[in-house]
């Protein structure tokens, strides 16, 4: 099931990558999931684009938890690297319900992220434990890449979900992932005149209609 969804992610940052568009927020949060369990990357405020092939970034983005170490260390960076970094990290929290860097002290937190300093999960697969060890590596160079990571061990072994939807890994998908709409007396007041500013096409009470959905 993590990997059916995490090669959708994959997906989504290739084509951004191949357009020169960096995402340099990715977490949980901002992976939505279709009542079809089709996986769509949301949130691009952070997103920047590459001008050139050697072009590098210097803005300090995204979440802690999520950062490269590039990025911690305030060090100029390419920001494919880092989404794929944020990619290492997501799937370590999808195969293991928890973050590889997460300590309740937050300096001891960051400390460990910079030094890629984590534990891996025993009962993971040796081609999952390879295929996260080869994403958390903490000099950028040296990194996986994208086309690397597609031909990863681990990817391979689930390749045969890349040319047509498997039905029910799709339906165990949908059970598990708790789809809910928001109702609307929780809805952020400060959040919905930001909707209302980019789709202003849609009227207050259709904006609503549509947070109250799980379409």
């Amino acid at each position: 099931m993590a990997i059916y969804l995490f090669r959708q992610i994959m997906s989504a940052l290739e084509y951004c990558h191949d357009l020169n568009i960096c995402h340099r927020d990715l977490k949980p949060e901002n992976i939505l999931l279709t009542k079809d369990a089709q996986v769509k990357i949301a949130d691009f405020g952070m997103a920047a684009l590459h001008q050139s092939p050697n072009h590098q970034l210097t803005t300090a983005c995204g979440s802690p938890h999520y950062a490269a170490p590039e990025i911690l260390n305030n060090q100029p960076y390419k920001g494919s690297t880092v989404d794929i970094w944020s990619m290492g990290v997501i799937l370590f929290a999808m195969l293991y319900g928890r973050l590889p860097f997460d300590e309740p002290d937050r300096e001891l937190m960051l400390s460990k992220a910079r030094r890629a300093e984590y534990k891996m999960p025993k009962h993971l697969s040796p081609e999952a434990q390879d295929f996260i060890r080869r994403i958390l590596v903490v000099n950028p160079v040296l990194r996986i890449t994208m086309k690397e990571m597609w031909e990863s061990p681990l990817l391979l072994k689930y390749d045969f979900l890349q040319n047509e939807p498997h039905r029910p890994l799709v339906d165990e998908v949908i059970r598990n992932a708790k789809l809910h709409a928001v109702p609307e007396h929780e809805i952020d007041a400060q959040i919905f005149r930001q909707l209302r500013c980019m789709w202003h096409e849609f009227s207050e009470r259709k904006l609503v209609e549509k947070l109250d959905s799980v379409v």
